[in-house]
């Protein structure tokens, strides 16, 4: 049980409109201030709905600021009995009021364990799936990950695809590592390719870009390993492969050593660094990337004919133009792991259809909410990369109001 409590003077409420009458349509809705106007105002009830929504707002842990006073509109049904409408959604918190001449008590109560405002731009992002979808129009996605030693990158970005919502997944990786890798992943399918010491080589090259470009979007990176081949490998499928791309990990360690290559590409391509892969890729220093987050990402974005995910306190998505600044998210996902889930996420949105941009806005936001919803439990802590997998649904289901 979530409780918020808010005790109110009724003078003081009174004196704030007194002095300037400007002050209730600042807080109060059209709505309420209509209901206060029906058989003359009342300072208590004024006050009263005043305390509510101060109470709501201390529910939700934020405060009045990043919620604003008239998102919080008390309503009153056939009965009497109060409910709230936040931002014109009907809210299942339970509301109590009381007062006196002098004082108004308000209580907002949910069973909750957090509340989560979500902007109407990032719900209308989400993919519509229809009544009679098969799993062939919910995206192919095809993974290229692990190693020997590495193969958990594999199983989670093929997690991360597959609980945000992608029809087929299918994962390749080292022929000698596949049996492990099998056995970590039910409803992905895995392929074994040619490997040297249990990493990728060029050998199976045509037969992998075979693959990539039947599926709608190619995942390329996590746990690859570096060795030379391997990154050969990694090199010549960028530049091949014609599918949309997501590359992360030890695939923009490859793509560091040839970063020009990304200029020819001709469709989607989705990079996601964190500032040390981002230093990386251009040769400076990671604390430049950090002084200058946003510039650097849309810059980067723009001459790179990419969209550019940078990853860490507050993500970067831009294409280059336009750029968002991720809200969700917690440091409890600093942990290993945490990046391969989110390039299946975004693997999976590009297969569903979405542009790359949107598939990053979407992808960074839902990643974020999965692991705020694993610290409800888990704690920041405890929480590893898997519990923001297994999140995924619930995030989804949080954002579009199922």
């Amino acid at each position: 049980m979530k409780i918020g409590i808010d005790v109110t003077e009724v003078l003081r409420i009174r004196k704030a409109v007194e002095k300037n009458s400007a002050f209730l349509e600042r807080v109060f809705t059209d709505n309420e201030i209509a209901y206060f106007s029906k058989s003359g105002i009342k300072w208590d009830s004024v006050a009263g709905n005043y305390a509510v929504k101060e109470a709501y707002s201390k529910y939700i842990g934020t405060g009045i600021g990043e919620i604003a006073f008239k998102d919080i509109e008390l309503f009153h049904d056939e009965k009497g009995e109060p409910y709230l409408v936040i931002k014109n959604e009907k809210s299942s918190v339970s509301v109590s009021i009381t007062h006196t001449d002098n004082i108004a008590i308000a209580v907002v109560c949910g069973e909750d364990k957090k509340v989560r405002l979500h902007s109407d731009y990032i719900k209308s992002l989400l993919p519509k799936r229809t009544d009679d979808a098969n799993k062939a129009q919910c995206g192919k996605v095809f993974i290229l990950a692990g190693s020997k030693g590495m193969i958990g990158a594999a199983a989670l970005s093929a997690k991360g695809a597959l609980r945000c919502g992608a029809g087929l997944v299918t994962v390749g990786t080292a022929d000698e590592e596949r049996s492990v890798l099998a056995s970590k992943l039910t409803e992905a399918m895995t392929v074994g390719f040619s490997s040297i010491s249990g990493q990728l080589c060029l050998s199976d090259k045509e037969k992998i870009k075979e693959m990539a470009d039947k599926s709608e979007v190619f995942v390329i990176g996590p746990g690859m390993g570096r060795e030379e081949e391997t990154q050969a490998l990694i090199l010549w499928l960028i530049e091949n492969v014609s599918a949309p791309m997501v590359i992360d990990a030890d695939g923009l360690n490859a793509l560091s050593l040839n970063i020009d290559i990304l200029k020819s590409r001709k469709t989607t391509t989705i990079l996601t660094p964190h500032e040390g892969e981002m230093g990386k890729l251009l040769g400076i220093p990671s604390l430049d990337v950090k002084n200058n987050r946003e510039e650097v990402a849309k810059k980067f974005a723009r001459e790179h004919n990419a969209i550019l995910v940078l990853k860490g306190k507050d993500t970067i998505v831009t294409d280059g133009e336009k750029i968002f600044v991720n809200p969700t998210g917690n440091s409890g996902m600093a942990t290993g792991g945490s990046g391969d889930v989110l390039s299946g996420v975004l693997g999976s949105l590009l297969g569903q259809g979405m542009s790359g941009y949107d598939a990053g806005v979407l992808g960074v936001y839902i990643h974020g909410l999965a692991g705020d919803i694993g610290t409800l439990d888990k704690g920041k802590m405890g929480l590893i990369a898997s519990d923001i997998a297994e999140n995924l649904p619930y995030a989804i289901k949080e954002l579009s109001g199922e």
